[in-house]
């Protein structure tokens, strides 16, 4: 099959002296129906691709009683939709399933009392079913949505609690009991993929605006280097329309991307010597960075003390690396500045936030910034921070004319915000009845926020960004309760920009505390499922748990196996440690080459308990793209330095798994229950790593301490 996917082409227009603001307390800001009875509602939250615009569809559709075809979404368009903050945190589905219910349902209770008044019967008496209110006793007495409001205003206020990413709605409409649902909680399909398959899905990199021209950057080619000169170019290439340098940014807007590709290629810029002392030695860097600030995440009884009088004491120091974002489309947008006014296509997780920071970046106020929502090519963070917006913005405000921006490959895996690395010290003890009574964990890192705000990379050239001071991803507390606990974080200052990726700090902290728990278990000479049940006392991480091991039949004599070179082993981790996302369990059979260190992945179980299912089949593909992705960081993905230079530009130099490599088969137990529903994005992705590690310890008795988990890094293990 061969699929074309043509580009979108949207028409110029006249550009307002200002975008008004969404008035989140008018129901018009959230719904509208139209003649034909068709739905249209408007969130300030997007879809990165994880499904969650079919969540939204079907809440919509279970309020208001229409049909799922009936309802489509126009999503982060910010002279469009309410201020909802940012779509990040994997919780998309818990904040926001709650005001687009309260919505619908206020919109189905004013459809109903003005079909009560045109059919003269009361609101009690009526019934809807897809978008036809019918008398009860007489169902042929109808009227339809489209009939009784199509095309007009609700006119309805409503109240609002909170603001931004943690806005909800108050009003006279009662929400559905989960029992009387027909749509939620069912596996309807997405949305998105039929569009996606035919090769007709616009995402931000498939957008054209008329009369647009094509930009390119020129970065610094390492951390801490000055722009010297720009000196033309190395040979002359058409179409270029101007050089645009202003501080250390360097851009050039050409007639066609190709002209601009070739332009920045060859244009000759001198830096000055970046960063002198480098990052080859990252966890040196990491321990030795100045400190930003100390914070004691958690403090139970004494630990010093218990750690004093244990009877045997585990130490281990965890090494995790900066991981990239990697996402498979670069950083893309549009800006079209035309006056004293703004507007930008972008594919942000905030739409909001980049609104500001390119207005604040451009010196306009923010209510002449319009920015309008594209899907981008995978993000998972990385656009919590929108660098190609801020790049397109400088280069439309120079030449008067819509340009279109798009990082390259070297770009986007040289300067995009990293996810940190960390250096993690824990020490536990047992007491002679094999108890964890003493548990010291000590994490040192980089915030995983500094680049979400005021840290756009064209604002940090020009020298003018304020900055963002919030720390995020450090130290996580265990899933257990022990009686005697210390959890420090040791924030250091910034290292590298930095965004948080699927996960704030969950892959190195689960890494660091399951691998403890799993070497605790064998010092203990207990099975590592039965170990960590015996410190649960919360009884929905003892259900996942149970699930996972009933999954995979795990049998507590389970030794490793094999014959020669390869050895077979499987492994546990569980992560239960998050009040806002779900409890998940995860099981990995593995096969060891010795000789060469390679670990193959064979199958997979996860158990996952996310309170109330919305959609089992979104959910189902969350928890299997999740474990592929958290299996590639576990097994290949590692940030590589040169001195003050990213080594790791490109797909040979920083792997991901590849589709030969994923394993068998990945069986999925998912807990439902009444419990309010959780995040489902992040946790899947957080467990593979330490249960990858500790399959590598039940088939060859070595314990591994660094991610990733490299044929050399195993085969160093088993030398020593």
């Amino acid at each position: 099959m061969v699929a074309f996917g043509l580009p979108m082409s949207i028409p110029g227009k006249a550009h307002a002296a200002a975008f008004e603001a969404i008035a989140p307390e008018q129901l018009d800001s959230w719904l509208a129906v139209a003649e034909d009875g068709s739905v249209t509602a408007f969130t300030g939250r997007i879809d990165m691709g994880t499904g969650v615009e079919t969540v939204y569809t079907q809440a919509v559709a279970e309020e208001l009683d229409v049909p799922v075809s009936a309802v489509k979404f126009v999503m982060g368009d910010t002279a469009r939709t309410p201020e909802q903050g940012k779509s990040t945190a994997s919780n998309s589905v818990m904040l926001n399933l709650p005001p687009m219910r309260q919505a619908a349902a206020e919109a189905r209770l004013t459809l109903l009392e003005l079909a009560s008044a045109k059919l003269g019967v009361p609101v009690q008496d009526l019934t809807v079913k897809d978008g036809v209110v019918s008398v009860r006793s007489n169902p042929g007495q109808s009227v339809k949505y489209g009939d009784l409001i199509g095309g007009k205003r609700f006119n309805i206020t409503v109240g609002i609690k909170g603001s931004g990413i943690t806005t909800q709605l108050l009003g006279r409409a009662t929400l559905k009991d989960p029992k009387e649902f027909k749509v939620l909680g069912t596996s309807v399909p997405r949305v998105d993929i039929p569009s996606k398959v035919r090769g007709e899905f616009k995402y931000i990199h498939d957008v054209t605006v008329e009369g647009m021209v094509h930009g390119a950057v020129v970065l610094p080619p390492e951390r801490g280097a000055k722009l010297v000169s720009v000196d033309g170019f190395s040979r002359s290439i058409r179409g270029v329309i101007k050089v645009v340098t202003k501080g250390n940014f360097v851009g050039i807007v050409a007639e066609t991307e190709w002209a601009a590709v070739q332009a920045r290629n060859e244009l000759k810029v001198t830096w000055s010597p970046g960063d002198s002392a480098g990052f080859n030695d990252i966890y040196t860097t990491i321990r030795n960075a100045p400190l930003a600030q100390d914070m004691t995440e958690a403090q139970v009884g004494d630990a010093a003390a218990s750690l004093g009088k244990a009877e045997t004491v585990l130490e281990a120091t965890y090494h995790l690396p900066f991981n990239s974002h990697g996402m498979m489309g670069p950083s893309c947008a549009i800006a079209d500045f035309q006056g004293d006014t703004l507007t930008l296509w972008a594919g942000t997780q905030w739409p909001d936030g980049t609104r500001r920071d390119v207005a604040a970046m451009m010196g306009l106020p923010v209510e002449n910034v319009r920015l309008i929502w594209f899907e981008g090519a995978g993000s998972y963070g990385r656009l919590g921070v929108d660098d190609s917006a801020g790049d397109a913005a400088l280069l439309s405000q120079a030449v008067g004319r819509p340009v279109r921006l798009q990082w390259q490959r070297t770009d986007e895996h040289g300067w995009a915000p990293f996810n940190p690395g960390a250096v993690i010290k824990v020490r536990a003890g047992l007491d002679k009845n094999n108890t964890v009574t003493a548990w010291d964990f000590e994490s040192w890192t980089p915030s995983h926020s500094t680049g979400e705000r005021g840290n756009i990379l064209a604002w940090r050239a020009l020298g003018t960004n304020p900055g963002h001071p919030r720390l995020s991803g450090g130290a996580d507390k265990p899933s257990y309760p022990f009686a005697n606990m210390r959890v420090t974080t040791h924030y250091t200052k910034e290292i590298l920009r930095a965004v948080y990726m699927r996960s704030v700090g969950g892959i190195q902290n689960t890494f660091a505390i399951e691998s403890m728990m799993d070497d605790l278990a064998a010092k203990a000479g207990i099975d590592p499922v039965e170990f960590r049940s015996r410190h649960l006392t919360d009884e929905r991480a003892k259900a996942v748990l149970k699930a996972a091991a009933a999954k995979a039949n795990w049998k507590p004599a389970h030794k490793s196996s094999g014959k020669g070179d390869i050895v077979s082993g499987r492994g546990v981790a569980l992560c239960a440690n998050n009040a806002s996302t779900g409890s998940i369990a995860t099981i990995i059979d593995i096969d060891v080459n010795k000789r060469t260190g390679e670990i193959r992945l064979k199958r997979a179980f996860v158990a996952f308990d996310v309170g109330r299912i919305a959609n089992p089949d979104g959910l189902r593909h969350q928890i299997e793209g999740g474990t592929i992705m958290g299996m590639s960081r576990a097994l290949k993905e590692e940030v590589l330095f040169d001195g003050a230079a990213v080594a790791s530009v490109d797909w040979a130099t920083y792997p991901v798994l590849q589709f030969s490599e994923v394993p068998e088969s990945i069986e999925v137990v998912m807990i439902d229950s009444d419990n309010p529903p959780l995040g489902a994005g992040e946790p899947p992705n957080i467990t593979p790593a330490p249960a990858i590690a500790n399959a590598v310890f039940a088939a060859t008795g070595v314990r591994l301490y660094s991610l990733p988990l490299t044929p050399d890094r195993v085969k160093s293990a088993l030398s020593a």
